[in-house]
């Protein structure tokens, strides 16, 4: 019974502590979402799961300078009917009991120098129910006969596959894979944290907008009250109150509108956060205000910020070593056009010793008797004589390489009429800030004004509501413009690669600096 209640009692306590996650709103800031992007979006993960398949890649390249060790144990029994005339058959009868045991071992390497290395021993025991040596002792039957060999052997390329760099290079180019999809993951993982900071600005714009509307709603209330005032004093006639209703409603409709922008907005974000439909409902109110356009002393020229996007962008980067890799590639197509020609040192030494014991192992390597050493050298030389492989191979490797220097060419390319277009997008932003600013500054003087008029019947109910729109309309164009000034900033570290440009993915334990949503490259 007590079992069960506790049980019950965990149950109550994991939902209550679900229900609390549920109701305790996600923190809106910059840098928690830009944290909450790279531990939890799937777009950063699936980066992450491409560089440990590029990392496996570099594993398997380093593969073929491991050690392997060989090794084989055998054991048989055979025997043999001996034909009619064999005078055997007067000694052992009609046929011979073979027993043999066989066990070797052998160590091989392959090494970066191109050299391949190995060394072996192997042994066998054979003895059979012929009681007679091949000398016409008398031994007795299955008197074993023991032979023991150790051997080695060195390989030395001298064309093909000589010299350290071509031997390495298929670890090379695994490397450079590895770099190439680290930096390029680092790319893609700076779009997606693009994408979160300009939803993050959206959802901002969209939280003050609807601010916004309901300021302009709780006006025109205000205005129906002080109508209703002035209708009951005979200072207003009573058809103005029909006008200000309807434009009530108006401005009600627009608020609704606002909402769901507002939803749609939150809903977005929490798409580039990597969270479901529910979970983004429970993301807070946003806290991290727009830049401040006077904080911006100081505005790089596009010459320095187009070299700052040459250095630091990473696909830049990555296509920058997938060209070397390629170059390393066609080194080795290079050396594969010549003839294969390999010299090999080899050497052996061993014995035999007759008899049964596990000693006669050890006779075997240290009697004079028997004792069996060699020492040799070779070549081996292969060439196809049309070798189409190998020049196919080269071809193939040069035409890559122009394939990539054409891309790496065109990508700088397109880096710069982007960051151009950004970079005027930023200077157009800040000028459309000010002047809205400015505007709704104005505005703000003029329905004062307006509403002071309309108080002493010196302006029409007309003249009050299109001044009313305006200034919301006013409000709201500074909104969009705070919010495209705030999207061109970080569209604009983007583009110059001073958004994100580390390899290293995943949520850091370093904090955020907040510097990075509100500062041009090169101010922070």
């Amino acid at each position: 019974m007590r079992l069960k209640y506790t049980f019950l009692l965990g149950l109550a306590l994991m939902e209550a502590m679900g229900l609390y996650a549920q109701s305790t709103p996600m923190r809106a800031d910059l840098p928690s979402l830009y944290q909450h992007t790279l531990s939890n979006s799937p777009t950063v993960q699936r980066q992450q799961i491409q560089n440990r398949i590029a990392e496996a890649a570099r594993q398997t390249a380093r593969s073929q300078f491991d050690y392997i060790l060989l090794s084989d144990l055998n054991a048989s029994r055979s025997g043999y009917n001996l034909l009619t005339p064999d005078p055997r058959r007067a000694i052992v009868g009609s046929d011979i009991q073979t027993n043999d045991l066989s066990l070797s071992a052998q160590l091989q390497r392959s090494f970066r120098s191109g050299i391949r290395a190995s060394i072996g021993t192997s042994y066998q025991r054979v003895a059979d129910n012929y009681p007679l040596t091949v000398f016409n002792e008398e031994v007795g039957p299955f008197f074993a006969n023991n032979a023991v060999s150790t051997s080695f052997s060195i390989v030395q390329p001298l064309f093909r596959g000589r010299g350290r760099d071509i031997v390495t290079a298929n670890e090379t180019i695994a490397e450079k894979g590895s770099e190439s999809q680290q930096d390029n993951a680092a790319f893609i993982t700076s779009g997606q944290l693009l994408n979160t900071v300009s939803s993050y600005w959206q959802y901002l714009g969209a939280s003050e907008s609807l601010v916004a509307y309901q300021q302009n709603e709780s006006r025109i209330r205000d205005l129906l009250e002080v109508t209703e005032q002035l209708v009951a004093a005979d200072k207003k006639p009573s058809g103005d109150l029909i006008q200000i209703r309807a434009d009530l409603r108006d401005k009600e409709r627009q608020t609704v509108l606002a909402r769901q922008f507002l939803f749609a907005a939150r809903q977005n974000l929490g798409r580039s956060l990597g969270l479901s439909a529910t979970a983004s409902e429970n993301i807070g109110l946003p806290e991290s205000p727009f830049p401040n356009v006077e904080e911006q002393m100081e505005i790089p020229a596009l010459s320095a910020l187009l070299e700052t996007a040459r250095q630091q962008r990473a696909d830049l980067k990555a296509l920058r070593i997938l060209l070397e890799q390629q170059q390393t590639q066609l080194k080795l197509a290079k050396n594969n056009l010549k003839p294969q020609l390999d010299l090999r040192l080899f050497g052996s030494y061993g014995g035999s010793a007759m008899g049964n014991g596990v000693d006669r192992f050890f006779r075997a390597l240290t009697n004079n008797e028997g004792r069996q050493v060699q020492l040799g050298a070779g070549l081996s030389f292969q060439f196809p004589l049309n070798n189409n492989l190998a020049e196919a191979n080269l071809l193939q490797a040069q035409l890559q390489i122009s394939d990539q220097q054409t891309l790496l060419s065109d990508q700088i390319r397109q880096i710069e009429l982007n960051l151009s277009i950004s970079y005027n997008n930023y200077l157009n932003s800040v000028q459309v800030v000010n002047k809205a600013r400015q505007s709704l500054e104005n505005y703000k003087t003029v329905f004062a004004n307006e509403q002071f008029k309309f108080q002493q019947g010196l302006t029409t109910l007309l003249n009050l509501i299109l001044m009313q729109e305006r200034l919301t309309f006013s409000e709201l164009d500074y909104i969009q413009a705070r919010q495209q000034y705030a999207i061109a900033l970080a569209q604009l570290r983007f583009e110059t690669g001073a958004l994100f440009n580390s390899r290293n993915l995943g949520a850091t334990d370093q904090a955020i600096d907040a510097s990075l949503f509100y500062s041009l490259p090169g101010n922070r």
